[in-house]
């Protein structure tokens, strides 16, 4: 047999383009996949001319994703946008990232010196979202927040736009949840549905209020809002109605009923049918006044509530008139005012 021979295939190395030092030294690391895939068509057509429609259809990308991997380039400086055309930009100086700095206030005279040292609180207003330069600065530096970008789009399934990654930031460094804690978030809003960087913001704001800093305490807060999600959807199915994804209210208020105070479903339905029939319609907050009512008396079976009810219905006969059902004691609180 005879020995097969190897040689170069020089025909691909007759057609280079150029790559900016400081995208392989500097945003190697920092750059998702899809934002490094962008770049390089990019780079490869320098001096053509093109639109993000151009890049989506080269790469079978959506354009919505190109967008937002185009604007982290942008940002970077090593492209420029000009009349919605795309070319690649000339080299400048790099620019000395800020910190992100909570709002300043007018300095007042320091008053005198106290025994006791007040609570230090957050201004009532938060902060400017921190910029690319600023983001980059702590991407390269902190390696627990180099995987809090990376680990947010392997949860979300989906490439985080730069505007996510400063919301991320903020959480993390004004907020002060730790990385650990907001990644358990970002898997609960995920798992219901609600993966949208609005929501987590909110949500986050609520733990941080709350002081959820802890895994144990985030795993507790998780629990307590699955435990209200299954509760909510118990009783849209006693009650009849639409399934529907809960609302926060609807978990906190089903939370109360099946497992704070431990009513079945029986009960509930008792409940809903009171309401239904005083009102027209189903009112959360009436028939939790009913509810309340209730479990304060001890009420906890049928039974009970039809007994209840012959005992209210002779107390009015005794008084001189007789009504089918007392509810003038829910129409006349406040908790009847609205639906909620």
């Amino acid at each position: 047999m005879n020995e097969m021979e190897y040689h170069i295939n020089l025909g691909a190395w007759r057609s280079v383009f150029a790559l900016p030092c400081e995208l392989v030294d500097k945003h190697l690391k920092l750059a998702g996949a899809a934002q490094l895939k962008v770049i390089l068509w990019v780079l490869r057509h320098s001096g053509e001319g093109f639109t993000t429609a151009d890049i989506a259809g080269a790469l079978t990308m959506q354009e919505a994703d190109v967008r937002d991997c185009m604007q982290y380039w942008v940002q970077t400086g090593l492209i420029a946008m000009e009349d919605n055309v795309i070319t690649p930009a000339l080299p400048v100086e790099p620019v000395q990232a800020v910190p992100m700095q909570p709002q300043q206030t007018v300095p007042v005279p320091t008053p005198e010196p106290v025994t006791e040292v007040p609570e230090k609180k957050r201004p009532l207003t938060r902060p400017g979202k921190p910029d690319m330069n600023y983001m980059n600065l702590r991407i390269s530096e902190d390696s627990d927040v180099a995987f809090l970008m990376q680990s947010a789009e392997e949860i979300l399934g989906r490439i985080t736009s730069p505007n996510d990654k400063a919301v991320l930031l903020t959480i993390h460094e004004y907020d002060g949840l730790p990385v650990e804690v907001i990644l358990m978030l970002l898997q609960y809003a995920f798992n219901i549905g609600k993966g949208n960087m609005r929501y987590i913001e909110k949500m986050a704001i609520n733990w941080a209020e709350d002081e959820i800093t802890t895994l144990s305490a985030a795993e507790a807060k998780i629990r307590q809002l699955t435990s209200g999600r299954d509760a909510a959807n118990k009783v849209q199915c006693i009650i009849g109605a639409e399934q529907h994804s809960p609302t926060e209210k609807e978990s906190v208020i089903a939370d109360r009923w099946i497992n704070q105070w431990h009513f079945s479903g029986e009960m509930i339905r008792a409940a809903y049918e009171v309401c239904v029939d005083a009102k027209g319609k189903y009112i959360p907050k009436y028939t939790n006044s009913i509810l309340e009512r209730w479990h304060n008396a001890g009420i906890t079976t049928p039974e009970q509530v039809k007994q209840e009810k012959q005992n209210r219905k002779k107390t009015k006969k005794q008084d001189g008139y007789e009504a089918t059902y007392d509810i003038s004691e829910y129409e006349s609180t406040s908790v009847t005012d609205g639906e909620w």
